[in-house]
């Protein structure tokens, strides 16, 4: 079973030449920055480069300060930071822990992490506004357990994506889920089960339906 040594030590080697991280010492937090450090490796593989900004525009803050618990990307209480992703096309994003991501219906979403064009990114911290669904170009629901998943967490994350929409959405566990694998599989979701620095396969797995989402992301606003 993957532990919290095994995902500190995989997010900080590929999180390497950046500041040190920042986290809550829990599993489940390391495991959505371990995420999110795969989504980054997705997006320097398509040639993107990648900083390190605090939510005060500090660039390259130290440490790298992430949420431990949902919060909205215009919070000033603490200063956390986020990767700011920039392909050579001139197409931008950032990349955040736990922010609230405003659906088609108005109700609200946490996304574990999330990746949204930068300059929608820029106009919520001015306007102290969430960011739009039409604007979160990617999410991960990171789900860290040391058993089997139920049936239920599938069911959220079918309502998620019913209002915040199915592309780039994204469903991990480093858990097996076969109920919930069956349930997401028949809608359609995308999900990978078995997530863990100690599988290289698995790894590459996630990263490559990463790199593929940023592809045709990149493809459609040619």
């Amino acid at each position: 079973m993957t532990s919290l040594a095994d995902l500190q030590n995989a997010y900080n080697t590929l999180l390497a030449g950046h500041a040190p991280v920042a986290t809550s010492g829990q599993a489940n937090d390391a495991f959505e920055v371990y995420t999110l450090s795969l989504v980054l490796r997705a997006a320097r593989e398509e040639s993107a480069s990648i900083c390190f900004e605090s939510s005060r525009g500090i660039p390259n803050p130290s440490p790298i300060l992430f949420r431990t618990s949902p919060g909205r990307i215009f919070s000033t209480a603490h200063d956390y930071s986020h990767a700011v992703i920039e392909f050579p096309d001139g197409l931008a994003f950032e990349a955040h822990i736990g922010v609230y991501v405003e659906g088609l219906a108005g109700v609200l979403h946490e996304c574990d992490v999330l990746v949204v064009d930068a300059p929608e990114a820029q106009f919520c911290r001015r306007n102290r506004v969430h960011p739009k669904k039409s604007n979160t170009v990617l999410t991960a629901e990171c789900k860290f357990y040391a058993g089997k998943l139920g049936i239920d967490l599938g069911r959220q994350f079918l309502g998620v994506t019913t209002d915040l929409g199915t592309e780039g959405r994204f469903f991990l566990s480093n858990a097996d889920g076969k109920s919930v694998d069956r349930v997401l599989a028949h809608h359609k979701r995308q999900r990978f089960f078995g997530l863990t620095p100690l599988d290289g396969d698995a790894e590459g797995q996630v990263v490559a339906l990463f790199r593929s989402t940023f592809r045709n992301l990149r493809a459609k606003r040619r």
